[in-house]
C-alpha cells in the first residue's frame, strides 16, 4: 500500500516508535467502540464484519499480487491458517466474547500482559530458563493480572474466584502474544498487506461455523446506523491501519520491544472509556497496571536475542 511504501523512506526506528504509539491509541479506541457495539451485535458478527471491511479495503491494493496470494494460499495453507487463528477473526471472536461481559478498561489493562506473555512463550519455545529479572518480572506481572481479574479482591484470588469474562480476554491476549512472535518470524513470500489479505480470508472461512451457529440461534443482526458506522471504523482503523503499523513496528524493532508499546493501550482505553462511555477507574486498575507494566519492564531489560532486533525479521 502507498502508506506503507511511504514509511519505508523514513528513518526506521523513530517512525517505528511513532507507528506503535498510534497503534496503541487505535487499539484503545477499539476496546471502547467494540464495548458499545456489543450491546447491539454479537461477538461473532462483530469480528466477521470487522474483517469483511478489511478485505474490501485491501482488495484493490493487493490485486496486482493476486497470483502470489493464490500461490501462498495453495503452498502455505497451514502456516496461513495458524496466523488466521491466532491473529485474525477467530482470535477476535474470543476477545469480543470476553469483552461482552466486562469493561473496555479491563480489556485495555489486560493488553499490558502481552509483553510478559511474549517473554514467557519465547522461554518455553527456546527451552531457555528465564533469567533473574525475567523471573521477578513474570511474578510481578502475574500478580497484577490476578488483581485485575479478581477486581481488587484478595479473597477472590485465594479462592480462585475470577471474572470468567476477564479470563476469556486473558486467553485472547495470550493468543495474540503467540501471533506477535510468529509475525516476527513470518517467511511467507508476500508483502505485508497481501499477507494480511490471505490470512484474513482464511480467518473468515474458519469463523463460518460459529457464524452459522449464531445465525441459527439468534437470527440475522439488525444493525443500526451507529453499529454500521462503528464496524466501519473498527475495520478501517483499529484493524487494518493498526495491523499494518504494528507489522511495520515489529519488522524494525522486534517483537519484544514492539510489545512494550501495548502498555499504552490501557492508557488510551481508560481515557476514551471515561470520557465517552462513563466507565470508572478504580484503585485496583491502577495497581494492576503498575504491577504488569513494572514486571514487563523487568522482563524486557534483557530481551530474547531472536526478538530484540529486526535483523532476522522480514520487512512489512
Amino acid at each position: 500500500m502507498l502508506f506503507v511504501r511511504h514509511l519505508e523512506r523514513l528513518p526506521p526506528r523513530p517512525v517505528a516508535f511513532t507507528a506503535l504509539v498510534i497503534t496503541a491509541a487505535l487499539w484503545g479506541s477499539n476496546a471502547v467502540v467494540a464495548r458499545v457495539l456489543l450491546d447491539g451485535i454479537s461477538a461473532v458478527w462483530l469480528a466477521w464484519l470487522r474483517w469483511d471491511i478489511v478485505l474490501l479495503i485491501l482488495a484493490p491494493f493487493v490485486w496486482k499480487e493476486r497470483r502470489a496470494i493464490i500461490a501462498a494460499l495453495r503452498n502455505h495453507t497451514r502456516e496461513l491458517a495458524i496466523f488466521a487463528v491466532v491473529g485474525f477473526a477467530p482470535q477476535n471472536v474470543l476477545t469480543y466474547v470476553g469483552l461482552s461481559g466486562t469493561t473496555a478498561i479491563n480489556m485495555g489493562l489486560l493488553n499490558s500482559a502481552v509483553p510478559v506473555m511474549i517473554v514467557a512463550i519465547v522461554a518455553v519455545i527456546k527451552r531457555r530458563p528465564p533469567g533473574l529479572f525475567e523471573s521477578i518480572g513474570l511474578a510481578i506481572s502475574v500478580t497484577g493480572v490476578l488483581l485485575i481479574v479478581a477486581h481488587g479482591d484478595a479473597r477472590a484470588i485465594l479462592r480462585l474466584d475470577f471474572n470468567a469474562w476477564d479470563l476469556l480476554l486473558l486467553v485472547g491476549m495470550f493468543i495474540w502474544a503467540i501471533y506477535t512472535i510468529k509475525l516476527g518470524e513470518r517467511t511467507i513470500p508476500l508483502s505485508f498487506p497481501a499477507f494480511c489479505f490471505a490470512a484474513a480470508l482464511i480467518g473468515q472461512i474458519i469463523t463460518l461455523p460459529a457464524l452459522g451457529w449464531d445465525l441459527a440461534v439468534h437470527g440475522a443482526p439488525r444493525p443500526s446506523l451507529l453499529t454500521i458506522s462503528g464496524v466501519l471504523y473498527i475495520g478501517a482503523f483499529p484493524t487494518l491501519l493498526a495491523i499494518l503499523l504494528y507489522g511495520y513496528g515489529i519488522a524494525r524493532i522486534g517483537a519484544v520491544q514492539a510489545g512494550i508499546f501495548t502498555h499504552l493501550v490501557p492508557v488510551f482505553a481508560a481515557i476514551f472509556a471515561t470520557l465517552t462511555i462513563g466507565e470508572r477507574l478504580h484503585a485496583f486498575h491502577a495497581a494492576g497496571f503498575a504491577l504488569i507494566a513494572g514486571g514487563a519492564i523487568l522482563c524486557c531489560l534483557t530481551p530474547a536475542p531472536m526478538l530484540s532486533s529486526s535483523r532476522e525479521v522480514p520487512r512489512a
